[in-house]
């Protein structure tokens, strides 16, 4: 019976990698004035490149992710001239690197999950990479030293143009569990680490191939004081087969159920059991979505309640 879930279960993960190429087409047909047109508006070739190259304008359009509230993008690009003076780094390896050469643009990118009203206002923040910026606005906006010269709006944020490419210390990107602990989940984070879930969801791939990257996934996670209040009810499904692994997926979704839902008050989960969505309340199977962040392969929101499917509630 457990071999039989688990089987199912993976075929579950697996159905999504089948829709990366149909489901890019359906959400770039829905994007209207995108980071790509706000980049090439501001001359930012290279850049552009880059991102086009590492499978980002979907990430950064906010397409195949559900969107609670009204949190958009800050993203610091450099000029070309920036690009073809960097010095410390080998550019065309970097290239050739899709891990590094994503590391180092999610650097570039900060998500606003109604977080902050002017990021100029504030002296530090955290990008898509898991590090932090320096920002100083004393004589005109500067980000780690580099100063910003122009900027344009797009759709789901902001483009600044800086002068200097911004290197991070680490070459890695933030992953779904960093980004639920972030967000005061880290009991869910711990669970989906153990379930073996963390890598599907942060869509490594089979062998770590780029092109068979799963998702992006939009992830539910309970706080912790949601975890602690529902301990009596998790400690019993724990000791159903595969009851886990079940719990967690009925807190996940993959892109592709979000951009063909039929019934925009509802949407299916990994686990197979549909959710109520109510972006407007910003709710979630009655859950209460508290805050966000992004990560690399899609976004978490913390909740403030466990949601249990009906197949596990008998």
């Amino acid at each position: 019976m457990v071999q039989k879930k688990w089987v199912l279960l993976s075929l579950l993960f697996m159905a999504s990698l089948i829709c990366v190429g149909p489901c890019s087409a359906q959400n770039n047909a829905t994007a209207k004035y995108g980071v790509l047109d706000a980049a090439n508006d501001l001359g930012l070739k290279e850049f552009s490149a880059l991102v086009e190259s590492s499978n980002l304008p979907n990430t950064l359009n906010d397409q195949g992710v559900l969107t609670f509230g009204t949190g958009s993008f800050v993203i610091y690009a450099p000029s070309d001239e920036a690009f073809a003076s960097v010095t410390g780094i080998d550019m065309n390896s970097v290239k050739e690197n899709q891990t590094e050469l994503k590391s180092i643009l999610s650097y570039h990118v900060v998500w606003n999950g109604d977080a902050f009203e002017n990021i100029s206002e504030l002296t530090s923040v955290k990008t898509l990479q898991g590090e932090n910026l320096t920002l100083n606005n004393t004589n005109g906006l500067k980000v780690n030293g580099a100063n910003v010269t122009l900027n344009k709006k797009y759709d789901n944020g902001t483009v600044f143009v800086i002068d200097k490419v911004l290197l991070p210390k680490k070459s890695s990107t933030l992953g779904v569990a960093e980004a639920a602990s972030d967000l005061g989940a880290k009991k869910f984070a711990a669970a989906i680490k153990s379930a073996g879930l963390e890598e599907t969801l942060n869509g490594q791939g089979l062998m770590g191939i780029e092109t068979l990257r799963g998702g992006p996934f939009t992830v539910f996670a309970p706080s912790d004081a949601a975890f602690e209040k529902a301990k009596s009810v998790i400690d019993s499904i724990n000791k159903k087969d595969n009851g886990m692994i079940d719990l967690l997926g009925y807190h996940m979704i993959d892109a592709k159920e979000l951009v063909n839902m039929t019934d925009s008050n509802s949407v299916k989960t990994l686990q197979g059991e549909s959710l109520a969505l109510d972006v407007g309340a910003g709710q979630v199977g009655g859950a209460r979505v508290l805050k966000s962040e992004k990560y690399d392969n899609g976004i978490v929101y913390v909740i403030d309640r466990v949601m249990v499917p009906i197949g596990l509630s008998m």
